[in-house]
């Protein structure tokens, strides 16, 4: 009796707890993604082998819980010890992992021969680590519905649709909480503690439902509705399997094709996740109280495989439409934190527009098959049949998908061929469930006619146009790429990206992933180069002056081709192993031709297919160059090769003296993340410095056992390397040195300013936070703007001193050297008062022209002090810091277009404190800058007070007076504002000051032998 009443609230909270069990099994799938990814290489690769060990295992789960489950008295406490152990394994598993990855690349792979064995080892050992999990949660759905349906023994199908729903719903958060909240907040491991204790109340949860036995039912009895000559067990079996296939084809599909739309970030793909199996959840939902009514079970499914068909067509006809819809939100929605938040939420709504629908009718089937199997008397085992059947079809329509279909039929026709396959097990379900009354009613006939005209439209109407495909227009706003004045030369759908390379009117040629452009050549006839072809000649250049015997070189990403291309003009190479893990890369970069050639067909190149890390280990590489040159570090999977456990593997594969090169963009990201990276590379490397290749580009050149030492300029005037420096304009070390932005001594405080954070792949703060400042189109505006700065920090604390402006080739693609030549200029203008040819800065023209007026010639008013003071500010911030000494000193010290004496005492004192600075007398420059401040007159503008403050606290550091650093911006400079560049700036000097003042702490970096 008691257990009857109990009845009442057993259902409810059964389902509760199912949906919490959705949750924490989702967390995992998420999180075991992000794991596997770190292992295998690439995000597609994890996420195909975690879904088909998910499934595979929860299939070999349910059919052993099919099995056995008669010989239980009691399924729910089962179901709790089963949820208790699921706990504990998620608990451990991240010291699982990095002891499993560990023996992996230190002892496994170096003991291979590489190729197959290593790929067979390396699959097998990441299917391993979640297997065990996997088959526990397959376990769950069987005895949880088996229990409750000995319990309430009435409404079968409705128990089973009711917990498909839970539990679908409770994934669907879980997907998302992994994501957006876990991972931020705990990162990888807390995020699987975090499962671990939803396993814990789930299993005391379910102990408590479980207080008393249940009635076991006695075996089914075979019969012929099952085993006779019209039994229908087969192709129910077959039926899970194929819609289990389907179900997965569309997913990874849809997946694929709205990266396209909306990039190829970590959150993009748990929303897609999430609105897939939303649709799955919903489709349980609606079916679970009408389940029990149906008389034909069979014939149901078969309308229902038809529609989920149907629907899967449709959405590859509205997909073109997503283009349009992406590009008109871009537009409209602002660049701003909320915005983006806003444009999850549209990329979430799209998602379920072509998601969902599929996925509702894929979520009635396996309620559906399994409801329809009991019926005819397969007992409890049909429960888990047809659950080990659905996942073992998804397991196969997973690895199909990534390994075959994609990468030969592309995203259009293994789409349709998938809707195909449903359609088809559709017909073949009405087929059989005939009878002599539905045979003449033309259900059928409609039905087939209905399938194949849906099949020929989609095969039509659906365009997957490149022109959208390859456009980006989640970064551009614009839907297609001919409307960016580009068209596509080569496009192909492959494992991992959809490569495309496109070429503008003007000669410039790109390469694509997913809509991302990752290189660029010009290949117009006027030969001059894009800004791209300066960061991958430098990535190529710069290793090979740092290290004066280069034997052999390893080149992470492909990309165009260049970098590789680069190294191999020098004969002292004897190998270049390039890494890559997208075929389709290599082939599109052929179509730079004779700008890449010797990547193609030099001997001493080799291509590699796979993941770097894996091929440096199976290999036992050790190179005396490393250049890695990875995508932006927002595409999904990417951050891996931009964290510190990257940087503590790859000093075990250069040779003693080697040199590493890391690329960092400094466009649609911040200075804090940027901060974060160097912070990562700072913890194995003793020495590294900074180039910036151009205005939004970064190079960071490091070696890890020793200082980098001088730069060995012979390789420049190599016959092989000549041609491609000059066209770059960086053919002699004065070219080069100008891009420096300075070393780790003058540098690291600078990050220790910007950002208290270190990259790492189990705390993915950059992969999380990238994508925000990608569609928000922040800029690292401090470490960019260093070089542009209104001061000469490169000099005072870098020791970076400018050659003559005649010496330093005008670089149209780097602001920096513009700015040299602007200055010289400028210089011109304000001793002469004639303006000269060539570029100008009109605003600092002008303040020069003022300067001559009211200072050269004492037609100065004592009303126009703050004009006047605003003006030598602005024209010493464009002169002093881009000119040689001599230069400056000539400019300011002494200058001829100062004809008169009498200037207003402020004035007077700021040309002091700007000759002083030109002339490097840090000492006056820090007193007398700081006694003006404290004067607090009024005629200083903000500006005026921001620079002098900053000037102040540049003298102090330069003159070695460090304390003084913090004393003048918390006496004169409390009140002085900034903006956010020179608030960073004043923040980097504050943090150097302290650093030098405690006595130049050692660097962070791992013992030097780390070879």
């Amino acid at each position: 009796m008691a257990e009857h009443q109990g009845s009442r609230w057993l259902k409810p909270a059964a389902l509760f707890v199912f949906a919490l069990s959705g949750t924490a099994g989702l967390i995992y799938q998420s999180i075991w993604s992000q794991y596997l990814g770190l292992y295998l290489g690439h995000a597609a690769y994890a996420q195909s082998l975690v879904l088909a060990i998910f499934m595979g295992g929860m299939a070999l789960g349910a059919w052993w819980a099919s099995r056995r489950s008669l010989q239980w008295r009691n399924l729910l406490r089962a179901y709790a010890v089963v949820e208790l152990v699921i706990g504990i394994a998620a608990a451990l598993f991240h010291p699982i992992y990095l002891a499993a990855t560990g023996f992996a690349y230190d002892s496994a792979f170096p003991a291979m021969p590489g190729g197959w064995a290593v790929q067979a080892f390396k699959w097998t050992s990441g299917a391993l680590l979640i297997l065990p999990q996997a088959v526990l949660l397959g376990t769950t759905f069987p005895l949880m519905s088996n229990g409750l349906m000995r319990r309430l023994r009435k409404e079968d199908g409705a128990i089973l649709g009711g917990l498909y729903f839970t539990n679908s719903l409770g994934a669907a958060i879980g997907a998302l909480v992994a994501t957006f909240i876990l991972l931020p907040a705990v990162g990888l491991p807390g995020a699987m503690r975090f499962g671990a204790v939803l396993n814990l109340v789930v299993a005391i949860a379910a102990w408590l439902l479980a207080r008393s036995p249940e009635e076991v039912p006695a075996a089914a009895a075979p019969t012929a509705a099952l085993h006779g000559r019209g039994g229908i067990t087969r192709l129910l079996l077959v039926a899970a399997f194929i819609t289990g296939a389907t179900s997965f084809v569309y997913e990874i599909g849809w997946v694929r094709m709205l990266s396209l739309a909306f990039g190829s970030t970590v959150h993009a793909f748990e929303l897609m996740l999430a609105a897939f199996i939303g649709g799955l959840a919903f489709g349980g939902l609606w079916i679970r109280k009408r389940i029990d009514g149906y008389a034909q079970p069979i014939r149901i499914g078969g309308f229902v495989q038809i529609g989920m068909g149907l629907a899967a067509l449709a959405s590859l006809v509205l997909y073109d439409r997503s283009f349009d819809w992406v590009a008109w939100f871009m537009k409209a929605l602002s660049r701003s934190d909320g915005g983006y938040a806003l444009y999850n939420i549209v990329t979430a709504t799209v998602s379920m527009v072509l998601m969902a629908p599929a996925a509702f009718f894929a979520g009635m089937t396996l309620p559906l098959f399994t409801f329809a199997l009991l019926r005819g008397g397969g007992g409890e085992a049909s429960v888990g049949r047809i659950y080990a059947a659905n996942t073992v079809g998804a397991i196969v329509g997973v690895l199909a998908t990534v390994h075959f279909l994609i990468p030969i039929l592309g995203l259009k026709l293994a789409m349709c061929a998938s809707a195909a396959g449903d359609l088809v097990l559709g017909l073949v379900l009405l087929r059989r469930a005939s009878t002599a009354t539905t045979r003449t009613d033309g259900t059928y006939l409609g039905a087939l006619v209905a399938s194949g005209l849906a099949l020929a439209v989609a095969l039509v109407a659906a365009r997957f146009d490149p022109d959208a495909m390859a456009g980006g227009v989640y970064r551009s706003g614009i839907r297609t790429i001919s409307e960016q004045g580009f068209k596509v030369l080569f496009y192909r759908d492959g494992k991992t990206a959809s490569v495309a390379t496109r070429a503008s009117r003007g000669g410039l040629v790109t390469i694509s992933t997913n809509g991302k452009v990752d290189a660029g050549i010009s290949m117009a006839p006027d030969g001059k180069p894009s800004a791209d072809e300066i960061t991958m000649v430098m990535a190529g250049v710069l290793p090979l002056l740092y290290n004066p015997h280069p034997r052999t070189a390893g080149v992470i990403g492909f990309g165009s081709g260049l970098t590789t291309h680069t190294l191999l003009g020098d004969p002292r190479l004897e190998r270049v192993d390039t890494i890559e893990i997208e075929p389709a890369m290599v082939e599109g970069a052929k179509v730079f031709g004779k700008f890449v050639e010797r990547a193609y067909t030099d001997p001493r190149s080799h291509i590699h297919i796979e993941d770097a890390k894996t091929y440096f280990a199976t290999n036992r590489s050790r190179y005396d160059i490393v250049v890695a040159e990875p995508s932006n570090p927002w595409v999904s999977g990417v951050a891996s090769l931009f964290s510190k456990e990257f940087y503590e593997f790859v000093p075990r594969h250069l040779q003693p003296g080697g040199i590493f090169v890391q690329w960092i963009q400094l466009y649609e990201i911040n200075d804090e993340l940027v901060a974060s990276v160097a912070h990562a590379l700072s913890s194995s490397f003793h020495d590294y410095r900074i180039y910036l290749s151009y205005d939004a580009d970064m190079l960071i050149v490091a070696r890890a056992d020793g200082p980098l030492g001088d730069l060995h300029p012979e390789a420049l005037a190599d016959a092989g390397l000549k041609g491609l420096v000059e066209r770059v304009d960086i053919a002699s070390v004065d070219d080069i040195e100008v891009h420096r932005l300075g070393d780790r001594r003058s540098l690291e405080p600078l990050f220790d300013a910007l950002s208290g954070r270190t990259t790492s792949d189990f705390h993915p703060t950059l992969s999380l936070e990238a994508p925000k400042t990608r569609f928000v189109g922040l800029a690292a505006y401090a470490i960019a703007g260093l070089p542009k700065a209104d001061l000469p920090y490169r000099a005072a604390i870098a020791g970076l001193s400018l050659p003559p402006a005649d010496r330093i080739t005008d670089n149209p693609s780097y602001a920096f050297t513009g700015t040299v030549h602007r200055a010289a200029r400028l210089a011109s203008t304000l001793r002469t008062g004639h303006i000269g040819q060539g570029n100008a800065d009109a605003e600092a023209i002008a303040s020069a022209l003022v300067l001559r007026d009211a200072v050269g010639s004492c037609d100065g008013d004592e009303k126009l002090d703050g004009r006047t003071i605003d003006a030598i500010v602005h024209v010493a911030g464009r002169t002093i810091p881009y000119m040689d000494t001599a230069a400056a000193r000539e400019l300011w010290n002494t200058p001829e277009w100062i004809h008169c004496t009498s200037q207003t005492k402020p004035v007077r004192a700021v040309l002091d404190i700007v000759a002083a600075l030109a002339r490097a007398d840090w000492p006056v420059v820090q007193r007398d800058a700081t006694a003006l401040l404290g004067e607090k007159g009024e005629y200083l503008s903000v500006t005026s007070k921001d620079w002098l403050l900053r000037a102040a606290m540049l003298a102090a550091i330069a003159g070695g007076d460090y304390a003084a650093v913090a004393a003048i911006d918390e006496g004169v400079g409390r009140d002085v504002a900034g903006n956010g560049v020179t608030l960073a700036h004043r923040g980097y000097m504050l943090a150097l000051a302290d650093r030098k003042a405690a006595g130049e702490a050692p660097p962070r970096t791992q013992d030097a032998s780390v070879h």
